[in-house]
């Protein structure tokens, strides 16, 4: 089964700025290995900003919308959520569903604790990567009161996400909200102490791309080296020749190449290994955010009774008093 998976990311001003060159496509060249630009057209958004800067819009998006708040260096200006679910997800529905999947998702968003579309500044879905996936990035709005008491529109990143275990209920509402509109999936798995590391990430943390891209250079001279329009233009053709000329260049480059093979496998292992400690660390997550579920359970039930007695009590009280009142009079 797929997972319906969505995530958040919270971004001050400069970051924000940072972020938009990628989602928007609007360099030629990416440290992604997995973008093909030859695809990028196949991209599209369901909210396109106005302007090709993350922080003009910001500030556009803020005066349109009134939003108030006070912001400074470290403030959360803008936060992204990437939403997607894996390959054979996206295979299995088509291209028409894969649609209405990120639409349902976008609404989702904007729907979310009464966001508002406006107040969205990109929804850019990518399908120039592995696995098709949608960035939406948005000023996160709250609503709020000013010192006279009047209902205003706040920028505040920190009281979006104030409740306890705020992803984990990102999570279990998107869940709830893509199955009601169809999609069989299950909940994405949340770790609220961990981010989450894709493949990608976990090889740039290995020497895997410095090792193949070794790899590949060692390739192209062992080519050369068994060209053999190159060979024919040597003189004389003797073992002695041969051997010198052909055979020994060969076998360095092979044993060279073996090497750089047996160091792709180990940087391969280093991966596996690391994914199998990120899994592992994942179930540990879900039983320990289940047993923490079950006490806050107990914690409102025992909280319920308390107010319950102390109810009871007060009734008690006021009966006694009236009992002492009756008693005096007579």
């Amino acid at each position: 089964m797929s997972y319906a998976i969505i995530r958040n990311q919270k971004y001050t001003k400069e970051q924000m700025i940072k972020l938009c060159p990628h989602n928007e496509r609007y360099k030629q060249n990416y440290s992604n290995k997995n973008i093909d630009i030859t695809k990028t057209y196949h991209n599209y958004h369901l909210k396109k900003p106005l302007e090709n800067n993350y922080f003009k819009e910001f500030k556009r998006l803020k005066e349109q919308n009134n939003l108030k708040g006070q912001l400074h260096k470290n403030s959360i200006y803008a936060c992204e959520m990437i939403i997607t679910s894996d390959n054979s997800f996206f295979q299995e529905i088509g291209i028409e569903e894969t649609k209405r999947y990120f639409k349902t998702a976008y609404d989702f968003v904007y729907n979310y604790k009464n966001l508002g579309e406006e107040n969205i500044i990109s929804a850019v879905v990518h399908l120039d990567e592995e696995t098709p996936h949608m960035h939406l990035t948005f000023i996160p709005v709250v609503d709020s009161k000013d010192k006279y008491k009047n209902h205003i529109r706040k920028i505040g990143g920190n009281d979006f996400w104030k409740e306890r275990n705020s992803y984990m209920l990102l999570q279990d509402r998107f869940y709830e909200y893509v199955r009601i509109n169809g999609f069989n999936l299950e909940r994405g798995k949340n770790n609220p102490n961990k981010s989450h590391k894709t493949v990608e990430e976990l090889k740039k943390e290995t020497n895997f791309y410095k090792v193949k891209e070794k790899l590949k250079d060692n390739e192209k001279n062992l080519v050369l080296y068994t060209s053999m329009k190159s060979f024919l233009n040597y003189e004389q053709f003797t073992p002695e020749s041969v051997d010198k000329n052909l055979l020994q260049p060969l076998l360095k480059e092979n044993n060279i190449l073996m090497n750089e093979l047996r160091s792709l496998k180990l940087e391969l292992a280093k991966i596996e290994s690391l994914i199998k400690n990120y899994n592992d660390i994942q179930k540990q997550n879900i039983s320990l955010n289940r047993t923490l579920h079950s006490k806050e359970i107990e914690l409102n039930a025992m909280y319920t009774l308390i107010q319950r007695l102390n109810y009871e009590k007060d009734e008690l009280t006021k009966i006694l008093n009236l009992y002492e009142i009756d008693k005096e009079q007579k």
